[in-house]
């Protein structure tokens, strides 16, 4: 019986539902036809959004991989997607995720602060017996930048090249205020506040020659990059004129630029062999040439800055008895002592502070300085995990990215702050994501200031000049071989705000001709149409 009732359960059931059914078809039909009355109808794509399809579907357009997402921030629902899900090596647009994290985790009134400390307090004479240490805490800023930032001057080589000890030197002068005429011992760089990892993976060797590949440290003099200047030497044949700035001795330079006639094409070329202090320089530069600026990386930062101090100090007649000596943290894997073991230094003879952190914020975002932003990335693992590396800051971004962005997890794969790491993979839709967050955030005006303006400053001073996107888009760009990117905000000339990404990897034409792409993309945003714009404007 127990096996013939369970169909016959099931038959009744069936009937007294299918009865029911029929009872309250009338007001099921009633009800699903009232939705689809009351539906307001489906926004329609803006105008230019075709356009921009069908130009990405060209067949030139097609070799490369594009991604494009733009979001509207004013009706708050997505205008255009084309691979906007679709993983790309974003560039320096990766830095908009460590400018965020660090607004967001820090804050922009953060102030670093540099000491230098010794083992003893200087005597009745002056002396100070036992070392003086110069301990980094991260400021990217010890340098003869002007700041704020101010287009040109806040990166150009040949303002930065004439005052980059600034910071050295007002520590030097408060030394020599204390009174302090000798020091026995050695001048110690310490950049033990960041791990000694000094590069991310996925970076080219040939990028770590220039300065913006310089090595990653919690001690930065004048970004841990030397300045080379070449200037035509007096008459033709004769060699160029060479200066590196500052000045410490760690380069030697082999010379081989000559002078060729006026009017002469210009041919500038260096090389340094891998983890090696020795500079060579090859091709000509003609009589009468304005001359050549060039930006060389220090690879041992710590001792760079102790050796710059220790300059500073003698030019001030305090007399150095030790030499200039770097000290790191310990390794993380192998062996945990520092081979060289100081005594402690418990006094203070001089601090440098710096300006808040936004200034260099906005200056890392205008410029893209690639080793601000790595420095910003292992602060932040300093800050919240106790442990200023590279996989902390990673660790600490991350989060920040899922748990208060709300990015999904698979939606970016970073390997570096900067975005010179090939390997770091973003979908255009997760930096717009990022972009709509930042945009609702208190702090939202001071993010968007970080930006280039377009046509106006920064890494964009060049770009949509002449269209009426100049003043209209705030964005940070992105280039490596290969790649380019163009993320911000828009308004458009109807004043509604919009968030896009542009991201192209994988390009075989000239980059002039992809940024004009690019531009003609971001402009149609702003005007709502798809039209030319200058070549490399």
């Amino acid at each position: 019986m127990r096996f013939r009732s369970q169909p016959l359960d099931q038959a009744f059931a069936l009937r007294t539902f299918s009865a029911t059914l029929r009872r309250l078809a009338p007001i099921f039909l009633l009800a699903a036809a009232l939705p689809l009355m009351a539906a307001p109808p489906r926004p329609r794509p803006p105008r230019w959004a075709a356009a921009v399809r069908r130009l990405l579907n060209t067949p030139t357009q097609r070799r490369a991989r594009w991604g494009v997402y733009v979001y509207s921030l004013s009706h708050h629902r997505l205008l255009f997607s084309y691979n906007g899900h679709s993983l790309l090596t974003p560039a320096s647009n990766t830095k908009l995720f460590t400018l965020a994290a660090a607004m967001q985790l820090i804050g922009p009134d953060y102030r670093f602060h540099t000491p230098v400390k010794a083992t003893a307090l200087p005597d009745a004479h002056g002396v100070v017996s036992g070392n003086l240490v110069l301990v980094g805490k991260g400021d990217p800023n010890l340098s003869g930048r002007p700041l704020p930032y101010h287009y040109p001057d806040s990166d150009k080589p040949a303002v930065l090249a004439q005052d980059p000890t600034k910071a050295i030197d007002d520590l030097a002068d408060q030394i020599k205020a204390r009174g302090v005429t000798a020091v026995t011992g050695n001048i110690i760089g310490d950049d033990s506040y960041f791990s000694r990892t000094r590069y991310a993976p996925g970076w080219a060797q040939d990028d770590l020659l220039w300065g913006y590949g310089a090595a990653i440290s919690a001690l930065c003099v004048n970004d841990n990059r030397i300045f080379l200047h070449v200037l035509p030497g007096r008459e033709v044949g004769a060699p160029a004129e060479i200066t590196l700035t500052p000045w410490t001795g760690i380069y030697t330079v082999t010379n081989r630029i000559r002078t060729g006639p006026a009017g002469s094409p210009k041919s500038i070329n260096v090389i340094r062999p891998p983890d090696s202090n020795h500079v060579i320089l090859w091709g000509s530069i003609g009589m009468g040439d304005t001359g050549d600026w060039e930006s060389l990386a220090v690879q041992r930062p710590a001792r760079f800055a102790a050796r710059l101090l220790k300059q500073a100090l003698e030019a001030r007649g305090i007399a150095v008895y030790g030499r200039a000596v770097a000290r790191h943290a310990p390794w993380r894997m192998g062996d945990e002592t520092p081979k060289m073991v100081y005594p402690p230094a418990p006094y203070t003879l001089a601090t440098y502070t710096s300006l808040p952190l936004l200034d260099d914020m906005q200056l890392t975002a205008k410029v893209s300085q690639n080793q601000h932003a790595e420095m910003l990335l292992r602060l932040l693992g300093k800050l919240k995990l106790g442990e200023g590396s590279l996989a902390a800051g990673l660790q600490v971004r991350n989060a920040f990215l899922q748990q208060q962005v709300g990015l999904w997890p698979h939606a970016t794969h970073f390997y570096d702050g900067s975005g010179l790491a090939r390997d770091t993979l973003v979908q255009p839709a997760a930096v717009v994501r990022l972009l709509t967050y930042m945009s609702e955030e208190p702090r939202a005006a001071d993010f968007r200031r970080l930006l280039p303006i377009a046509a106006v400053d920064g890494d964009l001073h060049d770009r949509f000049q002449g269209t009426p996107s100049a003043g209209h888009i705030w964005a940070k760009t992105g280039f490596v071989e290969h790649v380019y990117a163009l993320s911000g905000y828009a308004t458009t000339l109807r004043g509604a705000r919009r968030a896009f990404s542009i991201i192209v990897n994988d390009d075989d034409m000239p980059g002039p001709e992809i940024k004009q792409v690019m531009d003609e993309i971001a402009n149609a945003i702003v005007t709502g149409r798809l039209e030319r714009v200058p070549l490399g404007g």
